[in-house]
């Protein structure tokens, strides 16, 4: 069993594991809906959330710079998301998204993570649909079908 980012709750070899991207930790904060039900969700356990670095600079920039949240509440934030998720390192650099090179790293972090979704709302990430037998979908079709 690995164990999940800071906390000492232990993670089933079993469960499911999602790469949330950047726009669903975002959608979750500021809006209820599928993707503020996921992160609850998962916080607390019903599935993996599996992030990286790169995943989690990119929420705190977001959310500082396009939603003017203060440095200390968006590093408080991530926090919180890094202590209830595996943190993945990736080693392998992908070249997946030619019209946003800035997502490989969702993919990168995926399949470093053996994650079993990835769940976004961007439209270059869900054109895939499935990626080296990684699902592809939104935060709804999550809800539906994963959880």
């Amino acid at each position: 069993m690995q164990k999940r980012g800071g906390s000492q709750k232990p993670m089933s070899s079993g469960m499911i594991k999602a790469v949330l991207d950047t726009n669903v930790f975002i959608s979750a904060l500021f809006w209820k809906g599928a993707p503020y039900e996921i992160v609850r969700r998962g916080l607390g356990g019903a599935f993996v959330i599996v992030v990286s670095d790169a995943i989690i600079v990119e929420v705190k920039n977001t959310l500082v710079r396009k939603f003017n949240f203060p440095a200390h509440d968006a590093e408080a934030f991530s926090e919180i998301i890094i202590f209830n998720s595996m943190m993945i390192k990736p080693a392998l650099r992908l070249d997946v998204v030619d019209i946003d090179p800035s997502d490989n790293k969702i993919f990168e972090c995926a399949v470093a993570g053996g994650a079993n979704y990835i769940v976004s709302g961007d439209k270059h990430i869900l054109g895939f649909r499935r990626y080296r037998g990684i699902e592809v979908v939104t935060p709804n079709q999550f809800l539906r079908y994963a959880l």
